[in-house]
């Protein structure tokens, strides 16, 4: 490790910055908690070697870096190093030992949650950016899951559960880290809604949040709120928009003996080691990604947008290694086709489920017919088919609200005069069917069926 000496002028202008691109080089600030000492490190490509320095200069500003309470009480962690990690794969099978070691996840949310901590370390480069979200009743381990997926994110920063939007916005603005929100229950308030905007236009480059300074509607400032986010939350959010955006694990108390039940030294340690190697980490790699080559990946016509959005910008950790993006669009493709599993088995999904059987039955009976009939199909029918064929209640399903739920999912209903008898058939154009059947019906097109590999290589190539 070498360091440049700056000869600053004390009276030039200081900014305080977590990190700053000089000469085309990023230096990102370093901590040593046991001293409370502050400085730059950044990597040096042609000499590959490290780079200390205390401050930075140029013609009109001196660069320091920043050292304020919520870094000396540990509500911002940074390294207090960067160190060599061997090649990525080690260095992502080191993280998986380390969150399986201290938390209790899925397979599927433990494998996001090791590619989110590498992500985190490369935005500066890609336009959006998922949020991660544990959701269960207390204790159930939410807070463990931010302590250890959260700190190994780039600049962990611990907002908590606060209520009040401010000191959220001033964080987010002043440290350009990762936003960690403990036990995130929101009531309805202005501040609700301020964080709300927060979460909102914060999966997004571009999308300022604006704020009236010290309550002067003149004075309007733009709070860029883009950075990632981890979420602890007991309900799911109401804005569905809010909901698209957060990649969730489910809580439930655990029931693995062999996870420590409280956090020990060896554990802060090895978090630390990890926030060292995964900034060295991104002192290879920030400045690498093309936005346009993970723009041209193929998921497959039969992911639903909201994947496709969720899971693209992970696309930039696999693309010099064609194997391994095949692999991960396999791996989209599968949880896309859990999310379709899912919503099938939904109010909703029953109900289109039990039109598209009633509209196959009749198709089939027209095919040994000489007159093709238009199907006629009722509300009444659809709930006779969950009744008598899925097992619902009759008692408690009613065909008025099977009647206002199909509305909502952009069915029509057309009175039609049947055998001498007014009946309220079921309509929908082919284009808004087949985007229903693709959100909530299981095909054999639903199935992993695509040749990726070919897919991949002919994006790649363009």
């Amino acid at each position: 490790m070498t360091g440049i000496p700056a000869n600053a002028s004390d009276r030039k202008p200081v900014l305080n910055l977590s990190s700053v691109i000089y000469n085309g080089t990023l230096y990102e600030q370093v901590y040593n908690p046991k001293t409370s000492q502050s400085s730059f490190i950044g990597w040096d490509t042609n000499k590959q070697e490290l780079i200390a320095i205390d401050y930075l200069e140029d013609s009109d500003f001196k660069y320091a870096p920043i050292n304020d309470e919520l870094l000396q009480k540990g509500a911002v962690l940074l390294p207090s190093d960067a160190i060599d990690y061997g090649n990525e794969e080690e260095l992502e099978i080191e993280i998986e030992s380390y969150l399986q070691t201290w938390v209790d996840v899925s397979e599927e949310h433990l494998q996001k949650a090791v590619w989110y901590a590498f992500l985190t370390r490369l935005t500066d480069n890609i336009n959006t950016i998922p949020y991660l979200r544990a959701l269960g009743d207390t204790g159930t381990g939410k807070t463990r899951y931010l302590d250890t997926i959260g700190g190994i994110c780039y600049k962990p920063m611990f907002v908590g559960g606060a209520v009040n939007s401010a000191p959220i916005f001033r964080i987010i603005d002043k440290w350009r880290g990762t936003a960690i929100f403990d036990e995130f229950n929101l009531k309805k308030s202005d501040d609700s809604e301020n964080i709300i905007q927060i979460l909102n236009n914060g999966y997004q480059r571009g999308k300022p949040v604006l704020r009236c300074q010290d309550g002067n509607y003149e004075n309007v400032k733009p709070f860029d709120a883009f950075c990632p986010k981890i979420l602890a939350t007991r309900d799911r959010f109401r804005d569905k928009a809010l909901e698209s955006r957060c990649l969730t694990e489910i809580l439930t108390t655990t029931s693995r003996n062999d996870i420590p039940i409280d956090l020990t030294q060896k554990f802060f340690d090895k978090r630390g080691e990890l926030q060292n190697k995964l900034l060295m980490y991104r002192f290879k790699h920030w400045d690498t990604v093309d936005t346009d080559a993970m723009i041209n990946i193929d998921f497959g016509e039969n992911v639903l947008p909201r994947i496709k959005q969720a899971h693209a910008p992970f696309t930039v950790l696999f693309l010099d290694n064609k194997e391994r993006l095949s692999e991960f669009i396999r791996y989209t493709q599968k949880v896309n086709n859990k999310i379709i599993e899912e919503n099938s088995m939904s109010f909703e999904g029953q109900i289109i489920n039990a039109y598209i059987h009633l509209l196959e039955e009749h198709e089939m009976e027209q095919q040994t017919l000489d007159d093709h009939k238009e199907p006629v199909i009722t509300s009444t029918d659809v709930k006779d088919h969950l009744v008598n064929v899925e097992g619902w209640d009759a008692d408690k399903l009613k065909t008025s609200t099977i009647g206002r739920k199909i509305r909502t999912l952009g069915f029509g209903v057309t009175p039609k005069s049947i055998a001498g008898k007014t009946k309220r058939v079921i309509t929908i154009d082919d284009d808004k069917l087949e985007k229903l059947k693709q959100k909530y019906v299981i095909t054999t097109i639903t199935d992993i069926t695509l040749h990726t590999d070919e897919v991949i290589n002919d994006k790649l190539s363009d």
